[in-house]
């Protein structure tokens, strides 16, 4: 009796042990996909708008399609990717209405980034971001700032300032939301006009003078800013599509 119950239990550890690596193998396959659709968004090989079609990324990828569909979920869950009825998914498209709404959002967090640096003053290490400001202007003056480098290092600057605020959660959200910002600049850099001399320099220096209300204007002129140029191309290219059909 106890060799049968003996076994059984072998028999069951072994199809636990299959189960699991089969669960794994997905997760790693489904996290795998999810990453490349999402740096292909990001740098701008998938455009706004670009159709995501199940069968298509399965050839691609040699897939399974329970594998597409769990990173297309995920590409929707960081505002990357939608579904359409009768349509499928799709790369988010850039309107005016969604330059808008990630304006108030990227507004929100970002002031309260600059307002908890500001609370924090003489605690913080200003010779690293210092550094990578200075980066970041002189991109500028060589016409790169909105280059995928430059806006690569754009990125990484304005989330090492939310790690300042040592807010796990508030770090993420600022991730994401630059994922969908760099998409769009990836997608029409060349039409971008370059920001003003020393612009992030200036940024750190309001945020870094111990003032919060201080800091939050400086962050929100600076949010404001390429929200305006988002919302200038956008209105470009809709007249540009209006005469085309004229």
């Amino acid at each position: 009796m106890d060799l049968c119950r003996r076994a059984g239990q072998v028999i069951k550890a072994a199809v636990n042990i299959k189960a699991n690596r089969e669960e794994n193998s997905f997760e790693t396959q489904a996290t795998h996909l999810f990453q490349e659709l999402q740096d292909e968004i990001v740098r701008g090989q998938l455009p706004p708008g670009s159709r995501l079609t199940r069968r298509e990324l399965c050839r691609r990828f040699k897939v399974s399609q329970a594998t597409v569909s769990e990173a297309l979920w995920r590409l929707e869950s960081e505002g990357l990717a939608e579904s359409v009825p009768m349509y499928g998914t799709r790369v988010i498209p850039m309107t005016l209405q969604r330059v808008q709404d990630e304006t108030v959002l990227r507004e929100a967090l970002e002031c309260e980034v600059a307002r908890l640096i500001a609370l924090r003053g003489d605690s913080i290490d200003q010779k690293k971001l210092t550094a990578m400001a200075g980066q970041l202007d002189g991109l500028r003056k060589k016409s790169g700032a909105y280059s995928s480098a430059g806006m690569r290092v754009h990125q990484e600057f304005h989330i090492a300032l939310a790690r300042l605020t040592g807010s796990v959660l508030l770090v993420r959200e600022v991730e994401r939301i630059w994922r969908r910002h760099l998409a769009f600049f990836s997608w029409h850099s060349a039409a971008v006009v370059p920001p003003p001399p020393r612009w992030h320099q200036r940024l750190l220096e309001a945020l870094f003078s111990g003032d919060p209300d201080v800091a939050e204007r400086a962050m929100r002129e600076h949010v404001c800013f390429g929200s305006a140029q988002q919302i200038n191309v956008l209105q470009r290219i809709e007249k540009l599509v209006t005469r085309g059909a004229a």
